[in-house]
């Protein structure tokens, strides 16, 4: 029997927290579920998860969270570096998902076959971490 479930959520530590979650609520169309009280530099944290989602708790649903970076400098990361590489959300469908994001004048790293097939969008978040798309055949 596995220990766990299911994914509770991704953390992303941020330059700007107010900038990547509107990000990623244009991109994904995802909601707030819950925000914090202003933290000492005056930034906010959050938990974004699926619209249907909010008011169930933070117990339903895969969950975003994001959060104020620490006060120390982010080197550059490249793919296939050691550690977390990005992050991949699946859509019901995946040309709508990509017309959505040109739409939204977000730009497109690429669009490449998926390992185990279908398809996958790349993108970039604000401060440069990979968020990926992916239909799922």
């Amino acid at each position: 029997m596995p220990v766990v479930m299911r994914l509770d959520h991704i953390a992303i530590a941020a330059e700007n927290t107010a900038v990547m979650v509107e990000f990623y609520k244009k991109a994904l169309g995802l909601a707030i579920l819950l925000e914090s009280p202003p933290r000492p530099s005056g930034q906010k944290a959050y938990f974004l998860g699926l619209p249907h989602a909010a008011g169930e708790g933070l117990s339903k649903g895969m969950m975003l969270e994001v959060y104020p970076k620490a006060d120390f400098p982010r080197h550059a990361r490249k793919s296939g570096e050691p550690g977390f590489d990005h992050i991949a959300f699946s859509a019901p469908d995946f040309d709508a998902a990509v017309a959505h994001i040109k739409a939204n004048g977000i730009a497109i790293l690429s669009i490449a076959e998926a390992f185990g097939g279908g398809r996958l969008v790349s993108v970039l978040d604000p401060e440069g971490n990979v968020l990926q798309i992916v239909e799922r055949q």
